[in-house]
């Protein structure tokens, strides 16, 4: 337990040997466990009239911001510096994103160490997702690319200060500041900086982001639309 309470940062300046792979048992447990907290409340959901969705959803906002703010309040408790900390990044966005939506639904645009931070990151990006399941799962949110440029909006007004306080204080918020220690990013970052700079990693890292957003899009269409075929098919066989 002498390690629950340290931070990333601070298990790197103490050289201490902790942390977990991608494809750990741990890792691969977790993702698991939060698949099935999806599917199991998922369910739960769908199942409830509105009063209860809605007291549902409120618990879930309120979960997520305040597990954020505790968070910080432990940073600053056990000595972790906390000029990356305030809660800036895409995820605390979403938090408070899922909480203003439960309150004010009608506002529809918005080797293992398992310690205290891993257990937080790992609840509240089980929560945002979970949130994001119930109301896909409940058909309240039906995807459709009317709707896309909304949260492509909402992306690009959010990174653009973010880019310059990045810059400003030498921060890596939504991780367009400086080079980040995940795989994909870190391989993009040293192929895309050393010749163009920053700005260009932005706008790459921003262009294949819209690429995923297609692709999953893209995916629930064509779900749609092979649906649609065999319920015709149905049909007519009748």
């Amino acid at each position: 337990m002498n390690t629950f309470w340290l931070h990333r940062d601070q298990i790197y300046e103490q050289g201490l040997s902790l942390g977990f792979r991608v494809f750990s048992p741990g890792h691969l447990l977790w993702l698991a466990a939060l698949a099935l907290f999806c599917f199991l409340t998922g369910r739960l959901y769908r199942s409830l009239d509105e009063k209860g969705r809605d007291n549902m959803r409120k618990a879930c906002g309120l979960a997520i911001v305040l597990l954020e703010y505790m968070k910080v309040i432990v940073l600053g408790l056990f000595g972790v510096h906390m000029a990356e900390f305030v809660p800036l990044h895409l995820c605390s966005a979403a938090g408070l994103g899922v909480l203003v939506w439960a309150m004010w639904p009608r506002m529809n645009w918005l080797g293992q160490v398992f310690n205290f931070y891993c257990l937080h990151t790992f609840v509240i990006h089980g929560l945002i997702l979970a949130f994001f399941v119930w109301l896909f799962v409940s058909g309240e949110v039906v995807p459709n690319y009317k709707g896309l440029w909304q949260g492509a909006l909402f992306m690009i007004l959010f990174s653009i200060p973010i880019y310059f306080l990045d810059g400003a204080f030498g921060v890596n918020y939504m991780f367009i500041g400086m080079r980040s220690d995940v795989g994909v990013l870190a391989t993009l970052w040293d192929r895309v900086v050393p010749t163009w700079g920053r700005p260009a990693f932005v706008l790459v890292f921003g262009l294949i982001m819209a690429l995923v957003l297609h692709l999953f899009y893209g995916i629930y269409v064509l779900l749609g639309k092979l649906r649609d075929r065999r319920q015709g098919a149905s049909r007519r066989s009748q």
